[in-house]
C-alpha cells in the first residue's frame, strides 16, 4: 500500500510540473484556435513527461519494490523464494487432522458418561423394582400365612373345644333321657323294654338315678332306639331326646 500511494503521489507530482511548464509555454501564443491547437499539444507532452517520469521512477524504485512486494506473493510465487509449499499444506493438514480428532474423542468421551450414568440409573431402578416386587410378595404371603395360621388354630381349639362340648352336651343329654325314663316306669305295672344300641344301654346305665331294673335291655344292630311297655311303642313321646342321643353316641 505505501508502494501504491507513492506511486500516486509521484504521478500528481510529475502532472503539476507538466501543468506548470506547458502553461509558461503557451503564454507567448496568442490563443486563435486554442481548444484543438492546446489539446493535441498538451496530450502529446503530457505523454511525453509522463512516460519519462514514469521510467525514471521505475528505475529509481525497483529495490523498494522488489522489497516491498516479497510480503504481497501468494504461496506459490514466494515458494520460489525458498518457501515449500508441500510443507505447509501437510503441516496444515495434520493440524486440522489432530484438532479433528481431538475433537471427535471429547465427543465420544462424553457420551460414553452419559450412556454408561444412563445404564446404571436404568439397572438401579430395576433392582429397586424387583427389590419392592419381592417385598410386596413376602407381605403377601406373610399375610395369607397368618390367615393360615390363625385358621390352624382356629381349627384345633374347635376340635378341643367340641370334644369338650360334646362330651358336656353327651353327658346332659343321657342324664335328661335317664330322668325321663325313670319318669315313664312310675307306678307302672310292667317294664319297659328298651331295645338299641349296647354302648347307649352302657351309658344309660352309669347315669345317677337310673335304675336299670326296671327295664329290659334288647340289644340289636339297628341304630334306631325303641322304647316299649308291652306291644305299645311309646318311643314317640322320647323322639327328640333320642334323636340326639343317637347322633351323640355315634
Amino acid at each position: 500500500m505505501e508502494a501504491i500511494n507513492g506511486m500516486k503521489k509521484i504521478g500528481e507530482k510529475f502532472k503539476r510540473e507538466a501543468g506548470v511548464s506547458l502553461a509558461s509555454f503557451l503564454s507567448d501564443f496568442s490563443p486563435v484556435d486554442e481548444d484543438t491547437e492546446v489539446l493535441l499539444f498538451n496530450d502529446e507532452s503530457e505523454q511525453t513527461c509522463d512516460n519519462e517520469k514514469y521510467e525514471e521512477f521505475l528505475l529509481s524504485g525497483t529495490d523498494f519494490l522488489e522489497e516491498g512486494m516479497e510480503e504481497m506473493l501468494p504461496l506459490h510465487v514466494a515458494s520460489e523464494n525458498g518457501v515449500d509449499f508441500a510443507v505447509v499444506e501437510q503441516k496444515t493438514f495434520d493440524q486440522v487432522e489432530q484438532e479433528t480428532t481431538e475433537k471427535l474423542q471429547k465427543q465420544f468421551a462424553a457420551e460414553k458418561q452419559q450412556m454408561e450414568e444412563e445404564h446404571a440409573k436404568a439397572i438401579e431402578a430395576a433392582k429397586q423394582g424387583m427389590v419392592e416386587t419381592l417385598g410386596a410378595q413376602m407381605h403377601s404371603q406373610l399375610i395369607e400365612g397368618f390367615a393360615d395360621l390363625r385358621q390352624g388354630i382356629a381349627r384345633d381349639i374347635a376340635q378341643v373345644l367340641a370334644a369338650f362340648i360334646g362330651e358336656k352336651i353327651t353327658q346332659e343329654a343321657l342324664q335328661q333321657f335317664a330322668t325321663k325314663m325313670v319318669n315313664q316306669v312310675i307306678d307302672a305295672e310292667q317294664s319297659l323294654v328298651l331295645e338299641g344300641n349296647e354302648k347307649l344301654f352302657e351309658q344309660l346305665k352309669k347315669q345317677e338315678g337310673f335304675d336299670a331294673s326296671k327295664f329290659e335291655f334288647q340289644s340289636t344292630n339297628s341304630t334306631e332306639i325303641r322304647l316299649r311297655r308291652g306291644n305299645v311303642v311309646t318311643a314317640t313321646q322320647l323322639t327328640p331326646l333320642l334323636t340326639t342321643l343317637q347322633e351323640l353316641v355315634q
